[in-house]
């Protein structure tokens, strides 16, 4: 097994078996390349290359992307040589094991490796795939019974319209299957120049789970990244927009727009207005949505982002961080990638196991700290916790409180009245970060001090539910940070009015992923 693979797929009729088989011989990435046909180098061998861009190709790529839905791997189909059969394969990681369809003998493999692959390691392994038995057949010497490409699937000329200057936009959250076939289509019809819009943040709040979509940097870095790597000869432009029609409302030179069934709409929008600024219209090729095979509660039935971020609630976004460990969050530079590494935590101590609990107003986090505290676990409320800081004359954060406010915010009893003192921080800034910076490291102390007391009465795990969280930055204090989502339209007025009282930042609900990002 190699962490780096290229698949060659000469029959497409075998696909559905050949795609599963290969992924369990490569880890991480897996290369497609198709050359259909009995010739392996159709460029040393003079031959026409038949496998011809069009519907034929794209049902051939939706169908291997259609097959690794679901699966850890990142495949990838190449295209490059597709549009251009005298194009050397350009991967953009080197290539540890070949896997081939069917056998060839060892002087047309030698002469492919030679000839037509440019990225690959020094003795890289090469295998050839019995779709027959299931198994990997390494004796290159060995028949493999192959399929002959049944007529009627044959590849025939067809006419094939390419374009210099392609768009496409989306969201391009979390980089599926059903992206690499909407990218692919744009690909395959561009010869220069393709333009890909990527939605910006202010975008996306009404999408599923907008708090758990990526970064739009990051977005539009793995959108580039996948472009490159499946034809490295077009030139890229792919760009942030902050509204649907992005560069199509005054780019002159664009001559095709890609859409999805879904997006069609969208397409027919942007050429009239591109007929309202005395610009051409653009010819529209539209995709067909990829179809989810498990779909879970409340899931859509399409392949989709939103589904994603669906199955991502509940689940570790990172690894757990230990106090005095390095942790490495990704792989090494050597496969192309950042190294990210997280020093260790002097302030964290190992025990006992600490979770922070997060999330806006009327999030869960009462539900999920009491039910962790029915399983065992101690809980801390950072919120009822805050409001006995400052009840006692004699206390710090009391003291401090009216230094700096005055006495405006004391009731009749000389007690600090809540709602005079948030009327001041809600609507000042500064006056907000001074009452912050005195209560939120009195509050961190106090918590510290509970979860050793909890500790030291047998609690091995320990949960402080804290609202500001994220806003304190005390994340380095805790083992694991859980955020509790909810939709702001979702929140109950009622839940929010018995809030009055509680000094509550405006705009908290739905923040704290943001800010955990």
């Amino acid at each position: 097994m190699g962490k780096i693979g290229l698949l060659v797929i000469t029959n497409p009729i075998k696909i559905s078996r050949i795609v599963p088989n290969a992924l369990q011989h490569v880890h991480k990435t897996l290369y497609v390349q198709c050359l259909l046909g009995n010739v392996l180098v159709p460029l040393a061998s003079g031959e026409e290359h038949m496998f011809l861009r069009g519907s034929y190709c794209s049902s051939t790529i939706n169908k291997i992307y259609s097959h690794s839905i679901g699966t850890p791997q990142d495949v990838r189909v190449l295209l490059a040589p597709l549009k251009n059969p005298h194009t050397k394969i350009k991967t953009s990681k080197q290539i540890e094991v070949i896997i081939f369809d069917r056998a060839f003998n060892k002087d047309d493999i030698d002469s492919f490796i030679r000839s037509c692959l440019s990225n690959i390691i020094t003795n890289c392994n090469v295998m050839t795939l019995s779709t027959d038995t299931h198994t990997l057949d390494e004796n290159l010497s060995r028949k493999v019974t192959v399929d002959s490409v049944a007529s009627d699937v044959s590849p025939k000329t067809q006419d094939f319209k390419s374009y210099n200057d392609v768009v496409l936009g989306g969201t391009f959250d979390r980089l599926h299957e059903g992206h690499k076939i909407f990218l692919s289509e744009a690909v395959l019809r561009c010869n220069k120049r393709l333009t890909v819009g990527v939605t910006s943040e202010e975008m996306l709040k009404s999408k599923i789970l907008w708090e758990l979509i990526q970064p739009c940097n990051e977005r539009v870095a793995l959108v580039r990244d996948f472009l490159q790597d499946v034809d490295p000869e077009l030139d890229y432009n792919v760009v942030p927009i902050t509204d649907p029609f992005g560069p199509t409302k005054e780019d002159p030179n664009m001559e095709m727009i890609v859409v999805s069934t879904e997006t069609l709409k969208g397409g027919l929008r942007v050429n009239q207005l591109r007929q309202e600024r005395n610009l051409s219209t653009l010819d529209i090729h539209s995709v067909e949505l990829l179809e989810s095979e498990s779909l879970g509660e409340e899931e859509e039935r399409k392949i989709s982002s939103s589904n994603k971020r669906l199955r991502l609630l509940g689940t570790r976004l990172k690894p757990p961080q230990l106090a005095n460990a390095l942790v490495v969050l990704s792989s090494t530079a050597e496969d192309g990638e950042i190294e990210v590494r997280i020093s260790a935590r002097p302030n964290l101590p190992s025990k006992p196991y600490m979770i922070g609990l997060t999330g806006g107003t009327a999030s869960g986090k009462t539900t999920i700290s009491q039910r962790m505290g029915k399983l065992g676990a101690g809980v801390v409320n950072c919120d009822s916790l805050a409001h006995g800081l400052y009840e006692k004359k004699d206390q710090y954060c009391y003291i401090r409180l009216v230094e700096h406010f005055g006495k405006g915010i004391l009731d009749s009893d000389g007690h600090i009245d809540r709602t005079a003192l948030g009327t001041i921080v809600f609507n000042d800034e500064s006056e907000r970060h001074a009452l912050n910076n005195i209560v939120w490291p009195a509050l961190l102390e106090r918590t510290k001090e509970l979860v050793q007391e909890l500790y030291q009465g047998g609690h091995r795990v320990v949960v402080v539910d804290a609202a500001i969280l994220l806003l304190a930055g005390w994340q380095q204090n805790f083992h694991e940070v859980w955020a509790c989502i909810i939709p702001p339209q979702e929140v109950s007025l009622t839940k929010l009015n018995t809030l009055s009282g509680k000094l509550i930042p405006r705009g908290l609900v739905g923040l704290y992923l943001y800010w955990a990002k």
